[in-house]
């Protein structure tokens, strides 16, 4: 997954938080490539979980403060996100009780279905929150 500027929702920091982002899951990638992301994956993981609370939460005080029209909508985008991922830490916490170091197969799933979501969030819900905050793109 590479960052190109086509990605830019035009906040600064937005498009970090995207930019950390697409990072980590570029670590994975290179993990499941180089068959070590059963090790990596719990990592990966743990950041998602973090970076979902931080990064949503700023995305959603930012629409709150500019009374952005689409806050609901995109809110229940973050909560579908939400949903699933639960679904893969469950996945990885019945590996031997959370003890076991990831799979394959769930680092791919993991890949894919992260990869997927954010694109197209970026690409269609994201954009649209920069073009209103325009304005203030320079936070």
């Amino acid at each position: 997954m590479e960052w190109t500027e086509d990605l830019s929702v035009g906040n600064k920091t937005i498009d970090g938080q995207h930019k950390e982002l697409f990072v980590k899951i570029n670590d994975l990638v290179l993990a499941i490539n180089n068959s070590v992301c059963k090790y990596k994956i719990g990592d990966v993981i743990k950041f998602l979980d973090d970076y979902i609370v931080f990064h949503f939460g700023e995305e959603e005080k930012m629409m709150q403060k500019s009374s952005y029209p689409g806050y609901k909508a995109h809110k229940a985008q973050h909560e579908d996100f939400k949903r699933n991922f639960s679904a893969l830490k469950h996945d990885l916490a019945k590996l031997d009780g959370g003890k076991k170091p990831g799979s394959y197969d769930l680092s791919v799933r993991t890949n894919q279905i992260v990869v997927d979501w954010i694109l197209e969030h970026i690409a269609m819900v994201d954009k649209k929150l920069g073009e209103f905050l325009k304005p203030d793109s320079l936070n």
